[in-house]
């Protein structure tokens, strides 16, 4: 089993096989996580995160395209599920506004409903993750997963040479073409909205 893709054990996982299921929660628990946490800046909501995301998966198994990267898939629900997160504890924050956090421990979801946030700056902020989702989701497949491990999970070129299993100057190669391929198609813009966000958007 160590020798398969994280595609091919997503396949026998969605065919009934346990024991993928077991190697792929322990391959990406640790990212999932990583993720939930660079929005929420929270170790219990992070931790729900990963939890849920599994559930999830596990429930829609059938539906993933073995033709497609696993990463994405994996990503893209744990991504929803931390926005649903945020979006309920945004909610529950309107509400109830009695603590007040110092500014350097609040967690993100409480930073955007900040008072000083005007509903134009929560505008602008949403669409810019969206921006950012939407020029992830049009990067070629071989640049994809390698500029979100980079830029958005802040793996070393080693980490994502194990990760991608490609040398380390393979992945420098692509990495260099992938930058190339944003600067042509979106200029700095990808760029400044990646610096703005400092969120994981795939």
């Amino acid at each position: 089993m160590l020798q398969l893709s994280d595609s091919q054990l997503a396949t026998m996982w969605s065919q009934g096989d346990a024991k993928a299921f077991n190697r792929l929660l322990e391959l990406y628990k640790d990212k999932i996580y990583r993720l939930a946490y660079r929005m929420l800046r929270n170790k219990s909501d992070s931790e729900d995160v990963v939890q849920e995301t599994f559930l999830r998966a596990h429930l829609n198994s059938h539906r993933f395209d073995a033709t497609k990267n696993f990463s994405s898939w994996i990503f893209s629900i744990g991504k929803n599920v931390t926005i649903d997160l945020m979006r309920k504890k945004k909610k529950e924050l309107s509400m109830d506004t009695s603590s007040c956090p110092s500014q350097d421990e609040r967690p993100l979801y409480e930073k955007l409903v900040s008072r000083e946030k005007t509903p134009e700056l929560q505008l602008i902020e949403q669409e810019t993750f969206s921006q950012v989702e939407q020029m992830i989701q049009e990067l070629p497949d071989k640049y994809k997963d390698l500029i979100v491990y980079k830029y958005f999970l802040d793996m070393s070129l080693e980490d994502i040479s194990k990760e991608v299993n490609l040398p380390v100057s393979t992945v420098k190669t692509r990495l260099f073409r992938g930058r190339n391929f944003i600067k042509r198609k979106w200029g700095s813009l990808f760029f400044m909205l990646h610096s703005l966000t400092s969120i994981i958007i795939f």
